[in-house]
């Protein structure tokens, strides 16, 4: 595709921008809250009648800003693998949700 003929990204920049923009960071932070609320708003409950809990965690990786939306019980990892709560809660948003590979080629 020849449209982009002598185009070069400044990774420096990039990188910078993907580390340091607040703008960034704050709408990132709203997606993952936006996730929060739609699995929160699945219903679903632990054994002691209380709301699953979803929590947004602050959590920067060394080349960008990043937020996590995760489910700190123990009933979590069921939930997710049941009802898919935080997977369901994210393709409502139109977000694309790919899970761990698990297939490793040797």
């Amino acid at each position: 595709m020849k449209a982009f003929s002598g185009f070069r990204v400044d990774t420096d920049s990039m990188g910078e921008f993907l580390r340091t923009s607040p703008a960034l960071a704050a709408h990132v932070k709203e997606l993952a809250e936006q996730v929060a609320t739609n699995a929160r708003s699945q219903g679903h409950r632990v054994t002691s009648g209380e709301l699953l809990p979803v929590d947004v965690l602050d959590a920067p990786a060394p080349d960008r800003v990043a937020f996590t939306v995760a489910v700190q019980h123990p009933a979590g990892m069921g939930m997710e693998a049941t009802h898919g709560v935080l997977t369901r809660a994210a393709e409502a948003l139109g977000l694309n949700v790919h899970g761990l590979d698990t297939h490793h080629d040797t």
